[in-house]
């Protein structure tokens, strides 16, 4: 995969990725650890379509817990396998080369606490290879997370802001009721981006809307709120 051999730090040399050139950390991403919820040391989490292993590796790193990175590519996987690695993270989380359409073949119903996930931004013909649904689509992912999550257990969920409706309607079926919502602006003066959706299995109730997450000043810089996540995440 081109662009493997680079190493790039974070949060201070607290972490240590090697990333592939076209599909690089954002900021959206570190925002999304900052909103995850249900994670403690004592719960065992999976990332479906973990790529490199950013949210697995950050997840493990502060909270402690067991994280089981899901990645079926196998340029990706090798990259979240030397990330693992290079941050003596072996013994927290645990690479496995595995389709979200057929997680039942590798974890009995219920097993995980915790999911999040990153799924592709947009519908299949739409964007990059990298960013787009192929044969996977955004409905494989939660019906992916209904089976491995436990009654009671976290969905934490980054997608786009056009896709709010759609993925609305497809939580319901699959007993993941909505419970938290944020919505992250590029700036006051534009539209949301992207969404942080959490679901609880089987926990109804109603939804929680925080209020918004803007990330950039009219001048381009970052906010005081995406600074201070920035700084204190890890």
């Amino acid at each position: 995969m081109r662009g493997s051999g680079k190493e790039f730090t974070f949060f201070r040399g607290k972490l240590k990725l090697v990333q592939p050139e076209a599909h690089r950390v954002s900021v959206d991403l570190v925002l999304f650890l900052s909103k995850v919820r249900g994670v403690r040391r004592s719960s065992k989490v999976a990332d479906l379509g973990a790529g490199f292993g950013f949210l697995s590796l950050v997840i493990a790193k502060k909270f402690g817990a067991k994280v089981f990175a899901l990645e079926r590519d196998g340029g990706m996987f090798r990259l979240l396998e030397e990330n693992v690695k290079r941050n003596e993270l072996s013994n927290l989380v645990f690479p496995v080369r595995c389709d979200v359409r057929r997680v039942d073949e590798f974890f009995k119903r219920g097993s995980f606490d915790v999911v999040v996930t990153n799924p592709p931004f947009f519908p299949h013909g739409k964007g990059d290879n990298l960013h787009s649904e192929g044969d996977t689509t955004l409905g494989d992912f939660l019906r992916a997370s209904s089976y491995l999550l436990r009654d009671g257990g976290y969905l934490n969920l980054m997608i786009p802001s056009f896709r709010i409706y759609e993925t609305f309607i497809t939580l319901q079926p699959l007993n993941l009721p909505p419970r938290f919502m944020t919505l992250v602006y590029p700036k006051v003066s534009k539209p949301p981006k992207v969404t942080f959706i959490t679901s609880i299995r089987n926990v109804p109730g109603p939804v929680h809307v925080d209020r918004p997450l803007i990330i950039n000043t009219p001048e381009g810089r970052y906010t005081q709120e995406v600074e201070g996540v920035l700084e204190g995440l890890l």
